[in-house]
């Protein structure tokens, strides 16, 4: 019986929309050295009630875990956005399944679907994310090449180049699944001369690597292609969760394990209730 603390049960195949994409470290929690002190005392007909109080105590405890991090994430991140606060999740622990999870979902993966909160969690260098994908797919960035924003790119109100942008410059150079959804002749000829155009920088002319925008007789970098990007871990986020089931657990056990001693006691008191 345990506290699961990697993010999912089982690695996570990327090719399932739907699956919690592992932040996968192997850190479980035992409770078989803590639960023979706990239930030593135990009638032997209040035992029949342990695997219950488990469950609902590794539960608790992973709501726990949850609400912790739901509150460190806006002190650690500046302005997480709604995606990552709500992908936040926790599973609970049945009678048959002794183990409770907190993960992080996200939908719609890739091949390149480590999840993007990994390099914060261990360090290191982080996922493709999906338009980096397609401009790898499509040769215009290589594949051990990251995009960052520069001067020319607008930013959204959580510091990340908005979707309009992207959708622009996947448009425009032919990368994406739809390439030319978003551009007709139609679209181009309504925008007239002031219509921005988004073109890769010619290799070895003096241009930054990257993606450069034309507007007017104004040009700028947007996206910037760099390789090494490394990151330093900055949420603990196994350690807090550490932290919070070694905290919780076991007054998490007693509580539910008196929960359910009552409720069994009070239907054998309606049982054995004398017929009037």
């Amino acid at each position: 019986m345990f506290v699961s603390l990697p993010i999912a049960d089982e690695p996570a195949d990327p090719g399932k929309p739907d699956q919690a994409l592992p932040l996968w470290l192997p850190m479980d929690i035992s409770l078989e050295s803590n639960l023979a002190e706990w239930t030593k005392d135990l009638r032997e007909h209040q035992r029949e009630h342990v695997p219950f109080a488990t469950a609902l105590a590794l539960t608790w405890t992973a709501n726990d875990m949850k609400a912790e991090h739901a509150r460190l994430l806006p002190l650690v991140f500046d302005r997480p956005t709604r995606f990552t606060m709500n992908s936040l999740q926790a599973t609970p622990a049945t009678k048959q399944r002794q183990r409770s999870s907190v993960f992080f979902r996200e939908s719609n993966t890739h091949k390149y679907g480590r999840h993007y909160l990994m390099p914060q969690v261990q360090g290191g260098t982080r996922p493709h994310k999906r338009f980096e994908y397609w401009l790898i797919r499509k040769g215009i960035m290589a594949s051990d090449e990251f995009a960052v924003p520069a001067r020319g790119s607008k930013l959204d109100s959580f510091g990340n180049i908005s979707s309009g942008t992207i959708v622009q410059i996947l448009s425009q150079l032919e990368a994406g699944p739809d390439a030319t959804q978003w551009q007709t002749a139609r679209s181009k000829k309504r925008a007239g001369p002031s219509r921005s155009v988004y073109f890769v920088a010619p290799d070895n002319a003096g241009w930054k690597r990257g993606i450069w925008r034309r507007s007017g007789k104004r040009i700028e970098p947007v996206l910037l292609f760099l390789k090494n990007i490394r990151y330093e871990q900055r949420y603990a986020f196994f350690e807090i969760s550490r932290q919070v089931a070694v905290a919780r657990l076991p007054q998490n056990f007693r509580d539910a394990l008196a929960r359910a001693l009552a409720s069994a006691s009070s239907k054998a008191s309606r049982t054995n209730l004398p017929d009037f």
